[in-house]
């Protein structure tokens, strides 16, 4: 709030509307965060019932982008913002839609756990790769959120940076399944989607950081390329260390 000197506005309740949509922006970000730490688990493990309770939790992701969508579009509403106001409820909109496609993501591994553990399948095929780009993609999501917490422009950049990464980690796993297909074709592709939501994650993850940056320093540097990224958000530091 400081940064962005939200709290500085004439009337309390205001200030206490802009803290409160910030704040639930977080709680639906760790919730996403969650949803995906629990479906790779229970993917990994085999874990049906895990799976299914993973599965029904998406509901609350749902509930607090409805609620958020509502309480940013009053804001928009009752005080027509201005400047740094105006780019923080475009942020919230924006971002409460990529943390639900965070959840919708998170919850096909979770459906995958559940049908896979009712048919036998269990454990899937280069467990380990999947693990470890899993690892990678929640590593992103947890620096988007403390990215977020803090606004902090540099932080959203690094993971910007990794995205890249990510998508060369998902080829190079696609790569290797592919001599798979042929021989045990349900679990070379459940390895196929599983990764792909994976990917689709830190997707979302750099979304939520591009529109972080045009927060803090006004530069929609969606579609970008990553030393323009780079130059909008050293931008937006000088213009908060100032």
């Amino acid at each position: 709030m400081d940064k962005l000197h939200l709290d500085q506005h004439i009337s309390r309740q205001y200030n206490e509307e802009l803290e409160q949509v910030r704040n639930a922006v977080l709680e639906m970000g760790q919730l996403a965060r969650d949803q995906l730490a629990g479906s790779l688990a229970a993917v990994l493990a085999g874990d049906g019932a895990r799976g299914r309770e993973l599965d029904a939790a998406d509901d609350r992701i749902d509930e607090l982008e409805r609620s958020i969508d509502d309480e940013a579009q009053g804001i928009l509403a009752r005080r027509q913002p201005a400047a740094t106001d105006l780019r923080l409820v475009i942020s919230v909109i924006k971002t409460i839609t990529d943390f639900e496609r965070m959840g919708d993501e998170a919850q096909k591994m979770a459906r995958m756990a559940v049908r896979r553990s009712e048919s036998g399948q269990g454990i899937p095929p280069q467990a380990e790769a999947l693990r470890q780009l899993g690892a990678r993609v929640q590593g992103m999501v947890d620096d988007t959120l403390a990215s977020l917490a803090a606004l902090d422009a540099q932080r959203a950049l690094a993971v910007c940076r990794l995205d890249a990464e990510i998508d060369a980690d998902y080829k190079a796993l696609i790569k290797a399944s592919l001599p798979s297909l042929a021989e045990d074709p349900a679990n070379a592709l459940d390895l196929v989607w599983a990764a792909r939501a994976l990917e689709r994650i830190g997707d979302h993850a750099c979304n939520i950081c591009e529109y972080l940056i045009y927060l803090l320093g006004g530069e929609d540097v969606r579609h970008a390329s990553l030393e323009d990224v780079a130059a909008a958000a050293r931008k937006a530091r000088a213009r908060h260390d100032t």
